[in-house]
C-alpha cells in the first residue's frame, strides 16, 4: 500500500509539469496581454460615455 502511494505521488510531479507547460504555451499563444485588453476596455468606456452625452 506504501509503494502504491509513492508511486502516486511521484506521478503528481510530471503531471502537474504537463499542465503548467500547456497552460504557459495556451497564454503565450493567445493575443494581447493583460495591459491591451485594459486599454481596450477604458476606450470601450470612453466611447459609451461619449455616446450617451449625444
Amino acid at each position: 500500500m506504501l509503494a502504491y502511494i509513492v508511486r502516486r505521488l511521484l506521478l503528481i510531479i510530471p503531471t502537474l509539469w504537463a499542465i503548467i507547460t500547456v497552460n504557459f504555451f495556451i497564454v503565450q499563444i493567445a493575443p494581447g496581454g493583460p495591459v491591451d485588453q485594459a486599454v481596450a476596455q477604458m476606450q470601450g468606456i470612453r466611447s459609451n460615455m461619449s455616446m450617451e452625452r449625444l
